[in-house]
């Protein structure tokens, strides 16, 4: 929260986060921790952000978010077999916690993150209207959320 001085928007933008990994899992290449790579999203996601805001006098922290990209990013160290244990094990929990979700919703999401749909797409696909289907897309996340967060802690 440190670098959006907004608890709001930060929470928005963490919570954007696992729909954007879950996304792009296949581009996931193991020369990092899934969490060091999950951190790197989230930092481009807040560098969006200020982009976004720049018209609205919102300064950048250059120094700040270069010197944390390049420490996540550009200084990532081979894999070791426990690091490579460990995502192994962090796709699977994803993975298991996607299976746990309504089958409807498991289906929206992967419409939506994996084959890249849009909303009147998805809408017209599954006969709901549009704001079922983003009560149904936050849902779905804050649910994944908590059931990462849950097996992670256990």
């Amino acid at each position: 929260m440190s670098k959006l001085k907004n608890l709001n928007i930060s929470l928005d933008l963490v919570q954007e986060t696992l729909p954007t990994t879950l996304e792009k899992i296949d581009q996931f290449e193991g020369r990092s921790s899934l969490r060091t790579w999950m951190t790197t999203i989230l930092n481009r996601k807040i560098i969006d952000y200020w982009r976004k805001d720049k018209r609205n006098n919102v300064s950048i922290p250059s120094d700040e978010i270069s010197d944390e990209i390049n420490d996540t990013v550009m200084h990532q160290n081979p894999k070791n077999p426990a690091e490579l244990a460990e995502e192994a094990e962090s796709r699977s929990i994803m993975e298991m916690c996607m299976d746990h979700l309504p089958d409807q919703w498991r289906k929206i999401l992967h419409a939506k993150y994996y084959d890249e749909k849009n909303g009147k797409e998805i809408n017209k696909e599954f006969s709901i209207t549009s704001s079922n289907f983003w009560v149904i897309v936050h849902r779905a996340k804050a649910r994944l959320r908590g059931c990462m967060d849950k097996k992670y802690l256990s």
